[in-house]
């Protein structure tokens, strides 16, 4: 484990910098994946996530970060107190999400510590009523600092509440999911497995909502394409872990990874889950809607 600052680099030449290494970033993978059995589709969307990530290292390099094999985490001087818990914690999550979903993420994985909600909205362009305590996006985990609302008079004690109520293992099912199908899958997919993961891992779940009737549950096509602009978001959440926990108890979480590996390949989602379930998507979607609620 190491603490450092990155070297500094001069104002004035940054922003030129920036932009002859995002190019040189993106001709190499474009180079690289472009030899791969890859679509197009699925070779420009892994080019922009490397290209975003790439950049968004450059934007905190002048942050001070400490690391490990697995993880680094960018942080400014007033988070210095709890930058190692964040870093502990991903380090708990990294083997028990990797065993659950038989994958591992073979470069450091970077995790950006914003000290207040300010900076960690305005990173996503993001109104300042928007609220959300870690954010998984382009191959980059995105945290606000546990000192703006872990709970806790003493460092142990506002690391366990981190531990057990923060987004890290959240977070990095995300990212996991994301590498290992190319970024080819449905929004309510990854909340779910996130969802589900997370609850195995840290015991952590949202409240469930009153779910009266079917009618009450969302469309998949709208879960798909609408996610974000659903009326109740805790009942797109819960309904994304309640399909989840559907699918494991009928047949186990190795169907889940067997699934996304056809995505990997660049399978349509209806396709992979009819090669993997022997069902068709809408099938599922009614059966599961039947049965939900009772």
């Amino acid at each position: 484990m190491r603490y450092f600052r990155n070297p500094l680099m001069r104002s004035g030449s940054r922003g030129l910098v920036v932009r002859r290494a995002l190019v040189a970033v993106m001709f190499v993978l474009l180079s690289i994946l472009s030899k791969q059995s890859f679509s197009p589709k699925a070779v420009a969307y892994k080019v922009v996530r490397e290209a975003i990530r790439f950049q968004t290292n450059l934007k905190t390099v002048n942050w001070l970060e400490i690391t490990n094999d697995h993880f680094y985490v960018r942080y400014k001087s007033e988070d210095a107190s709890v930058a190692k818990m964040v870093l502990d914690t991903a380090e708990m999550a990294y083997s028990p999400v990797n065993e659950m979903l038989g994958s591992a993420i073979a470069a450091k994985t970077p995790i950006v510590l914003y000290p207040d909600k300010a900076s960690f909205n305005k990173s996503f362009g993001w109104d300042a009523d928007q609220s959300a305590m870690g954010v998984y996006w382009a191959g980059v985990i995105r945290i606000l600092s546990p000192n703006e609302w872990a709970r806790g008079d003493t460092y142990q004690s506002k690391q366990n509440y981190f531990n057990e109520n923060g987004p890290m293992a959240h977070e990095y099912v995300h990212l996991v999911v994301d590498y290992k199908t190319g970024g080819n899958y449905p929004r309510w997919f990854t909340e779910g497995i996130a969802q589900y993961v997370e609850r195995e891992i840290t015991g952590f779940q949202f409240r469930v909502p009153e779910i009266n009737k079917k009618d009450d549950l969302y469309r998949l096509s709208r879960m798909d394409g609408q996610f974000d602009l659903l009326p109740s978001q805790s009942i797109a959440y819960w309904q994304s872990l309640a399909m989840v926990d559907y699918l494991v108890k009928a047949d186990g979480i190795d169907k889940i990874n067997d699934l996304m590996d056809l995505l990997g390949k660049g399978y349509p989602f209806a396709t992979a889950f009819e090669e993997i379930y022997q069902t068709q998507l809408h099938k599922f979607e009614s059966d599961f809607g039947e049965n939900i609620i009772s």
